[in-house]
């Protein structure tokens, strides 16, 4: 009895060592079998066109072996179909992703498609795909494949007939693509009002660019403004609609004088943002004594008749309280000489800021009270009643207050509807 016993529990433990090796196997292939459908998915056909939710995957979680497949729908859905013929495939039409079990990797993807129909890209992960062979060869623990950019176009979805994935166990060299929650920021307002260190997908609706200088730049917009620290590529003038992922930080100089900013994230790019190039600054008129204020950093102000002085080494205008606000040409757009307008009095144009220990304008234009020397920014509107938006659209003449939400021209000053 012992012996039988010794030899079931020999056997017993032999069969578990043989199946914990199986089961972590180095290498596994996954096979989506579209064309086949080995997943017994939902399936639509040309009788179920108008029925948009017939065979769509989006929603599911997918499993074939280690990995999981999901999807998200973009400009067009992602499902599956069947023609006529009984040619059976995947539609994808927006974004679909493969994530592995815990400790394992994808380490490659080869897709069989339909007549040439492949338009996808590698979303995120740390690897490489050839789209001309339709392989994506990598190590990450999960890959997304995006269709948005085809699927713009008529007839651009991509057709799957297969996937194989290839898996392994996941090391020192995998990589994990960002799991970061994003607040969605519908203005610039509502950035700011965010928690220091959140990131943000920032929605840009006719965004000024105030300002740029070397690694940075001074966005305004209908709500507020704020200083950008990442380097995203922009120039003084530009308009910016789209959206884009930063995140809420601040230079504090110290607690009185905290400036907010929007840092750099790791996806922080002008991708989804489209940019209208050399239009018309427009700046808030304000008197000199209400400059000296928190909530108007990086905003574009414009100040009229003062005069500059120059106690030292460095240019002021003084507040009637004797309050100095520091003017440096920061941005190098000046095309004037500071030294030549001291002691006269002038209308100043800038991004006002702070600096080191006092308020501060960053001027875009300098000139003479009265000079007749009308700016070209200002010159097409000065004398113009119509209505602008700041990418020149004329909207005729009409009550600013009944237009929506926005920043408008007339008559050479900038009007914001809230």
């Amino acid at each position: 009895m012992t012996n039988i016993s010794t030899k079931l529990s020999a056997l017993t433990l032999l069969a578990g060592a043989w199946m914990g090796f199986t089961a972590q196997a180095e290498t596994q292939e996954n096979l989506y079998d579209f064309a086949n459908n080995n997943l017994n998915l939902e399936v639509a056909t040309p009788a179920d066109w108008e029925d948009a939710t017939k065979g769509v995957i989006s929603g599911q979680e997918i499993r074939q072996g280690d990995v999981v497949l999901t999807a998200v729908d973009g400009v067009k859905v992602n499902r599956m179909w069947r023609t006529n013929a009984g040619v059976q495939y995947l539609q994808v039409g927006g974004k679909i992703t493969l994530t592995a079990d815990e400790g394992r990797a994808i380490t490659g993807v080869t897709f069989t498609v339909q007549n040439y129909k492949f338009f996808l890209e590698a979303d995120e992960g740390n690897g490489t795909l050839d789209a001309e062979n339709y392989v994506w060869a990598g190590n990450s623990t999960a890959i997304t494949f995006d269709n948005e950019n085809a699927a713009n176009e008529y007839n651009t979805q991509s057709l799957l007939l297969t996937m194989t994935v290839t898996t392994d166990e996941a090391n020192a060299d995998t990589y994990t693509p960002s799991t970061t929650t994003y607040a969605e920021c519908a203005n610039i307002a509502e950035f700011l009002a965010l928690e220091v260190g959140t990131p943000a997908i920032l929605t840009l609706n006719d965004a000024q660019v105030n300002g740029a200088y070397w690694g940075g730049s001074f966005l305004e917009d209908a709500t507020g403004a704020v200083q950008v620290t990442a380097n995203i590529n922009v120039n003084m003038g530009d308009v910016l609609n789209g959206t884009i992922r930063l995140k809420r930080d601040h230079d504090d100089f110290d607690e009185e004088h905290i400036i907010p900013c929007a840092a750099n994230d790791a996806l922080t790019s002008l991708d989804d943002v489209t940019i209208t190039s050399g239009n018309a600054l427009v700046p808030t008129t304000m008197e000199v004594d209400a400059l000296p204020n928190n909530d108007n950093f990086s905003r574009l102000v414009k100040v009229e008749a003062v005069t500059i002085t120059k106690p030292s080494r460095f240019y002021f205008i003084t507040t009637s309280d004797g309050e100095n606000i520091q003017l440096i040409d920061q941005m190098n757009v000046g095309g004037y000489d500071l030294e030549e307008f001291v002691d006269k009095t002038v209308d100043v144009t800038g991004v006002f800021t702070w600096n080191m220990t006092r308020f501060a304008i960053f001027p875009t234009e300098v000139v003479e009270t009265g000079a007749t020397a009308v700016t070209a920014i200002n010159a097409k509107t000065i004398a113009d009643e119509n209505v602008y938006t700041l990418t020149g659209i004329n909207l005729g003449k009409m009550e600013i207050k009944n237009l929506p939400a926005g920043i408008y021209i007339q008559a050479g000053k900038k009007h914001i509807v809230r």
